[in-house]
């Protein structure tokens, strides 16, 4: 959301508070899933909408990146959604570079992306062993899996994939809670 100032403050909270009713709403009919034990900060990601059928969730562990500066602490995002959880990671990995479908690069470096070989890793989900598709390295890496009929996509910073279980997530407080203060410390509130 680009905040352009054309909304009072009030206008734009009851906006804000709205649409925080539909994620609740919402939350409780597509699966999302928070890293297992995150004692740390949690803030709401996007939500993807098709045809006004919900298509993908993230729930975001840790400081968020909002300018570009590389955070030294741990980060785990974590995505559900109804589309290929591969392709999703693929658009996540050319994103993080970067680069857009318009980019003179983007097909050389979506298919050099695609054609390495991806690490089998385990993660936990609900206490059951599920295949994810890894790849990246020890400090950056996303990973993939389908889970039930929704694709999970992993994608971390400073945070091993050995220490990451997740588990099925309906609260949404705690990601609204962290999505608030980091709208009020962009609008300087």
């Amino acid at each position: 959301m680009e905040i352009t100032g054309h909304l009072t403050p009030d206008e734009f909270w009851t906006q804000q508070r709205a649409i925080e009713d539909q994620i609740r709403a919402e939350s409780t009919t597509f699966p999302t899933y928070t890293v297992n034990g995150w004692n740390g900060v949690r803030v709401m990601g996007p939500w993807s909408r098709e045809n006004d059928v919900l298509t993908s969730v993230t729930l975001r562990h840790g400081e968020v990146d909002w300018d570009g500066d590389d955070i030294d602490g741990p980060f785990v995002e974590v995505t559900t959604t109804t589309k290929d959880a591969h392709r999703t990671a693929l658009k996540a990995m050319l994103s993080a570079i970067g680069l857009t479908p318009m980019s003179p690069e983007y097909k050389r470096r979506r298919e050099a992306i695609a054609a390495t070989e991806a690490r089998r890793v385990v993660v936990p989900v609900n206490g059951a062993d599920t295949d994810f598709e890894m790849h990246g390295g020890q400090e950056r890496w996303w990973a993939s899996a389908t889970v039930g009929d929704h694709g999970v996509v992993v994608e971390a910073r400073h945070h091993p994939v050995e220490a990451v279980a997740l588990t099925s997530e309906t609260d949404m407080e705690p990601y609204l809670d962290g999505l608030r203060a980091a709208i009020r410390t962009s609008r300087g509130e």
